[in-house]
């Protein structure tokens, strides 16, 4: 595929910040046919005379996830892009729908626990375990609701494979149109958006705020689940 420029959401000599469509690898898989997202930006560079030799990834969305995605330009940008990262300097706020079960929190829900593989006969690919697993950081609060669903903002402290999904699956509220978690309610692709990133200019060391608006499945998604997405105040 080819990137639209309204993708692109920053670019300078050091930093390219894109607006991932779902669907869409950030990376080479086993596919070499297979198309992803740093490919597609080296051409979109390319065919405005820019160099896209050295693109990196500074971290990584789920295939099904939309959203930002930060690249550094150099090797040495993405290395210091990348440790903001896992030093966990970067605010990384997310918006999820799920299905709904109450009671819902009044206020930002702290969920800390543990992750891990997951061994269960149903085939969810991670659970909080007891022992053993990577320490899961994420706050919750609910932007809207419906009679069916939930719309969440969700900020990251950590970067665990498949967090947020693990997180609002383990509160019984798994996410729309994710079927690895035993989600209720159906849709496309799981709906998760990378909605906003706020770190540091791995050069400079300027503050850089970047959002992105919902997609338009997700908002087509919410919207039929009863969820006025635009009453929202959010991207």
């Amino acid at each position: 595929m080819e990137l639209a420029d309204e993708a692109v959401v920053f670019l300078d000599d050091a930093l390219l910040i894109l607006d991932k469509p779902p669907g869409l690898p950030v990376h080479a898989t086993l596919d070499p046919d297979r198309d992803h997202l740093v490919r597609a930006a080296a051409r979109w560079l390319e065919r405005r005379g820019l160099d896209a030799a050295h693109l990196g990834l500074g971290h990584r969305l789920d295939v099904g996830t939309s959203g930002l995605v930060a690249m550094g330009r150099r090797p040495d940008v993405t290395a210091r892009l990348t440790a903001q990262f896992a030093e966990r300097t970067v605010q990384k706020v997310y918006m999820a729908l799920t299905s709904r079960l109450d009671p819902l929190p009044a206020g930002a829900l702290e969920v800390r626990n543990h992750l891990g593989a997951s061994k269960d006969r149903h085939g969810i690919p991670v659970i909080a375990v007891r022992s053993g697993g990577d320490r899961a950081w994420t706050t919750l609060r609910v932007v809207r609701t419906s009679v069916q669903a939930v719309l969440w903002r969700a900020e990251l402290h950590t970067g665990r494979r498949h967090q947020i999904r693990a997180h609002l699956t383990g509160l019984g509220m798994p996410i729309a149109g994710d079927v690895d978690y035993g989600t209720s309610l159906p849709a496309a692709r799981p709906m998760l958006h990378a909605a906003q990133l706020t770190f540091a200019h791995p050069v400079s060391g300027e503050s850089l705020h970047f959002s992105s608006r919902l997609p338009l499945d997700f908002r087509v998604a919410a919207a039929r689940l009863g969820i006025d997405w635009m009453a929202t105040g959010e991207p």
